[in-house]
């Protein structure tokens, strides 16, 4: 198991459009964040509101800082350190039908935790064999877990 530490940004923000969501998370992404989120929350007033967060290393907050800036409607956000642990994790490759989907495993000490298909694969594959995300989604659960059982 590792640790490290990383930077956490959070906004609370009341006054932009739902439509625009989607966008300012995949633009944290893309400049670095390690991992982006929104959360519905109640504000002052009753107001609803978005709670926008992000994960990012150390040298990529102010790149992550500069979307909540340019992307949202937000005047501030908070910053704090964070520490995390996080397990070993490695790739293995399942095919469904010709296709290969990745397939991340997570360990600690040696002992698998998790295994969790890779969902961009799932839908490159669906769309090549011209079957349901859902279908693929079990087919290369069900080869995952071959894997581990032979």
């Amino acid at each position: 198991m590792n640790h490290d530490e990383v930077i956490e940004l959070a906004a609370n923000v009341d006054d932009m459009d739902p439509r625009l969501w989607p966008h300012v998370v995949e633009r944290l992404l893309a400049v670095g964040a390690l991992d982006a989120w929104t959360t519905a929350i109640g504000m002052k007033k009753g107001r609803p509101a978005i709670m926008l967060s992000a994960l990012c290393n150390p040298a990529d907050a102010a790149a992550v800082r500069n979307v909540f800036f340019t992307h949202t409607s937000t005047i501030g956000v908070r910053e704090h350190t964070v520490g995390r642990h996080l397990l070993d994790r490695r790739f293995e490759k399942v095919e469904v039908r010709g296709e290969r989907i990745a397939v991340k495993v997570s360990s600690d000490a040696d002992v698998e935790r998790n295994r969790s298909v890779e969902w961009d694969d799932v839908i490159r594959a669906a769309e090549s064999l011209g079957l349901s995300p859902k279908d693929v989604l079990a087919a290369a659960s069900a080869k995952s877990t071959e894997t581990t059982s032979s």
